[in-house]
């Protein structure tokens, strides 16, 4: 199955204090991460951004259609771009990703619009798949002026995923680094 990588680093990084995207952790940016992760199993990668600090020589920069929306902007957006019609979704700042639960995410996808990770502290929309089905109502949620991620995958087909038991695996999956300390806890 062909697959779209999206990798949202668009975000304004206000905890961080600074572009997350340009973190380094061990010798790479977060987005080279990102990019190499994806690299590994997506035929194409588009980047969630508006910034030009962004460019990567052959991956495609997508800004936001419409902004100040978070999230669901990019993913919107980056839907309308791919040429594929699952498309995995990853935040630049969840550099803990591994590829067999890609893997695991991409079995559960059946004809489902998304498949969204739970686990016993909540869901995962930005570690997840999406369906180019969706595409409408991302729009028709952004329209309406409610951007929580939230209320999106209750309108659509989306498969719940229980992930606990990948916890165990690797505790750090659902790992995000929002602020300086979680930066500096890695190490």
């Amino acid at each position: 199955m062909q697959l779209t990588g999206i990798i949202l680093a668009g975000g304004k990084s206000s905890r961080m204090g600074k572009d997350k995207a340009l973190l380094e952790l061990e010798g790479q940016t977060l987005l080279q991460r990102a990019i190499h992760f994806c690299q590994s199993f997506c035929g194409e990668i588009l980047i969630s951004s508006k910034s030009l600090k962004h460019k990567v020589d052959g991956i495609q920069i997508v800004s936001d259609e419409i902004n100040d929306c978070g999230p669901i902007g990019g993913i919107y957006s980056c839907l309308k771009k791919s040429k594929n019609d699952w498309n995995f979704v990853i935040s630049v700042d969840a550099p803990f990703v591994e590829i067999d639960f890609v893997s695991f995410l991409v079995a559960q996808k059946e004809d489902f619009d998304a498949v969204v990770p739970v686990h016993k502290s909540g869901r995962e929309p930005l570690i997840a798949l999406y369906n180019k089905n969706a595409i409408d109502d991302f729009k028709l949620q952004i329209e309406s002026g409610n951007f929580k991620m939230y209320f999106l995958l209750q309108q659509i087909k989306t498969n719940f995923v229980s992930v606990d038991d990948w916890l165990d695996k690797y505790s750090d999956l659902f790992r995000n680094l929002n602020f300086p300390e979680d930066l500096n806890s890695v190490f």
